[in-house]
């Protein structure tokens, strides 16, 4: 909901429809399209901006092993049923 108070938020501009308007002709809103975004280009640019640790970090924790949310007791992973 815009806040009244302010004049230059997006809901309370007297151009809201136009810019919504440019907005939906910007980007197709989806992957694949002639004016889409490209996920490649987004993950790149996403991991430029990380810290080479913080990467590292990630990676660790991405697997295996977690704490428990509430005890912060380590929990192994549930590994999928093996394949016949």
């Amino acid at each position: 909901m815009a806040d009244r108070k302010n004049p230059g938020q997006f809901g309370n501009r007297a151009d809201t429809k136009e810019q919504a308007r440019k907005g939906g002709l910007a980007s197709s809103g989806s992957f694949g399209g002639a004016n889409s975004a490209d996920p490649r280009a987004a993950g790149r640019k996403g991991a430029k901006a990380q810290p080479t640790e913080a990467k590292a970090k990630g990676g660790r924790h991405s697997h295996r092993v977690s704490r428990h949310a509430t005890s912060g007791e380590e929990v192994a992973a549930e590994q999928p049923a093996p394949r016949e």
